[in-house]
């Protein structure tokens, strides 16, 4: 409680961290409230993301100080200086003499906004909307985007919500879908080569939104529209789950296990990317969403050796189960091999490298949010 108190005076940055969960929230506190303390967040892109209420007994660490926080910083000032976009966000002005947690949800009931809640004795989260509230529960109905058939509505005990988080980019996306008029759709997938490569050419011609599943095991699910395809391989531009662009995948077709086409969580995404449409908010003013490729080449090498030549991180995996999904960059490509200078969670460059068969490759990110803030606080410090 100390911790937070002299965060809360001293406006510092902190880490949130909890005692079942890895999930970690970052930001300032806005109330120390009798019941729980109350924080606005902020995403990886360091753009403000909601608030988060949190009880006490919940929180297991108070972080003020750490490396993760000096690049939370970074990124903060950063979307400042860039002007990062996001839905805009009203002040939360509540009363810390009083529960926090009743203030918020009878703000939820007015509003009639998504929240997403985390109860006591239970490791996952649900999202929906608090439809009524009394002194000691309150009626919650369901929203789950990737199955509308999950809609009931129960009723639940106060005292059981340990988290609460509201107001967040994609809650208040939620928010607004919900109004409109969606309805379940039985999920279509395509597996098996052929049916995919023509699913594939089919998807690129329609500019159709599609989810890509990876055969490797890993459960990673693409969700894009197809910029350029060969026989070997495509390249999406990627949707994030807050329906911006998130920018590009480039996989090898032997990789793919399903290609989904219709689906509850596709319909919400397409109603993200026209709402982000209408706010103009469909991708951040530091990234490219409108590159061209030439799929009549060897699109690896390609955008390999377009990496090398410009410093540009690219997110890499091979079929190599000795090696580790990693970002970096490459080196020349000789022979039919680069070798791959790494970057390890402390953002320290591995000078040594990789030696990495080009044709073992079979998965490349690249243009994301994520790789241009590394590239970004990287060559600040000197390190590229």
């Amino acid at each position: 409680m100390e911790d937070l108190q002299v965060a809360a005076k001293q406006a510092h940055l902190i880490n949130l961290y909890q005692a079942n969960s890895e999930v970690v929230y970052t930001g300032y506190i806005d109330s120390l409230a009798p019941d729980g303390v109350v924080m606005n967040t902020y995403d990886d892109a360091g753009v403000q993301d909601g608030a988060v209420f949190m009880r006490y007994d919940v929180i297991d660490e108070v972080e003020m100080m750490s490396e993760d926080l000096d690049n939370m910083a970074f990124r903060l000032e950063n979307a400042t200086a860039e002007r990062l976009n996001a839905v805009p966000q009203e002040p939360l002005h509540l009363d810390d003499r009083h529960a926090a947690l009743s203030q918020i949800m009878g703000k939820a009931v007015a509003s009639q906004q998504v929240v997403l809640l985390v109860l006591a004795n239970n490791d996952k989260y649900i999202e929906g909307q608090v439809t009524n509230i009394n002194a000691t529960d309150f009626e919650f109905k369901t929203f789950d985007k990737f199955n509308f058939h999950n809609n009931d509505t129960q009723s639940l005990a106060l005292d059981a919500v340990q988290i609460i988080e509201f107001r967040g980019n994609e809650l208040l996306l939620e928010s607004t879908f919900v109004k409109t008029k969606y309805q379940h759709e039985d999920a279509i997938k395509i597996s098996g080569k052929a049916a995919i490569a023509e699913t594939l050419k089919q998807a690129q011609q329609k500019h159709q939104l599609i989810t890509i599943r990876s055969a490797d095991g890993s459960d990673m699910f693409f969700v894009g529209f197809v910029n350029a395809l060969n026989s070997d391989s495509v390249l999406l531009n990627l949707v994030d789950m807050t329906g911006q662009f998130g920018g590009y995948t480039l996989c090898r077709q032997s990789l793919i296990e399903s290609v989904t086409v219709q689906s509850d969580y596709l319909q919400t995404m397409c109603g993200f990317i026209e709402l982000n449409r209408q706010y103009e908010l469909d991708v951040q003013p530091v990234l490219n969403n409108e590159r061209l490729f030439d799929a009549t080449t060897d699109l690896f090498e390609a955008i390999l050796r377009q990496s090398g030549t410009f410093n540009n991180l690219v997110h890499l995996t091979t079929e190599n189960p000795m090696l580790p999904a990693m970002t970096g960059y490459p080196g020349a490509i000789t022979n039919g091999h680069f070798i791959f200078y790494s970057v390890d969670e402390e953002n320290q460059i591995n000078h040594v490298g990789t030696l990495i068969e080009l044709d073992q490759v079979v998965e490349l990110s690249f243009g994301y949010m994520d790789a241009y803030l590394l590239e970004k606080r990287l060559k600040s410090t000197g390190n590229l």
